[in-house]
């Protein structure tokens, strides 16, 4: 695993921000990054402010559309959590992936118990 920007063969999908900043001014912004080259699918962080970006990516591993959830006690703009489904190319299996949005630390893995077909879509449903 690893946090990396490489742009090179690179493009981005879906994008998201925290949604208290609709409408406003904010700096980041979060996506599905394509890279052409080994066609696998990563989650990464752009700081449209200073231009800089990080990006998790696991051998195998292709992160469908993220959804951004934030921590109603935050103080900042990326206070809160990333979450996507992970498609693991290697044995057609899908995990939950929960990441710090700050620096894209992994702090949780759900595993799906049952196998969701590779989508570049998440499905969210309310209870």
């Amino acid at each position: 695993s690893g946090i990396n920007a490489e742009y090179g063969d690179t493009l981005v999908e879906f994008p998201m921000i925290n949604p208290a900043y609709y409408g406003k001014s904010y700096c980041f912004a979060y996506f599905q990054q394509w890279q052409y080259s080994t066609n696998n699918m990563f989650l990464m962080k752009y700081d449209l402010c200073t231009g800089k970006a990080i990006s998790w990516r696991e051998k195998n591993k292709n992160v469908l559309e993220p959804i951004f959830a934030a921590d109603p006690s935050g103080k900042s703009e990326d206070d809160g959590v990333i979450m996507a489904q992970v498609y693991d190319s290697s044995d057609a299996s899908t995990e939950l992936l929960v990441w710090d949005a700050k620096d894209l630390t992994v702090l949780a893995r759900f595993d799906n118990l049952v196998k969701v077909p590779f989508t570049i879509h998440g499905w969210w449903f309310a209870d």
